[in-house]
């Protein structure tokens, strides 16, 4: 099963955003993994939106 990650702009990936608090790891291992791309592409969308936070979609590869 592909999974996807969040990666910003200064490399760091993604974990959690909660109650307007954003964590994000230079860990890939916290990321928070999504098994469907349209999923992840609609995160990154709310995330630019909220915070404005640049990422890409990712494959993760375990």
């Amino acid at each position: 099963m592909t999974e996807y990650v969040l990666l910003t702009e200064n490399e760091d990936y993604f974990v959690e955003y909660l109650i307007g608090e954003l964590v994000v790891s230079n860990s890939i291992s916290e990321a928070m993994k999504f098994n469907d791309e349209n999923i992840a592409l609609r995160f990154k969308q709310m995330l630019h939106s909220s915070c404005e936070l640049i990422t890409s979609v990712n494959t993760y590869i375990d």
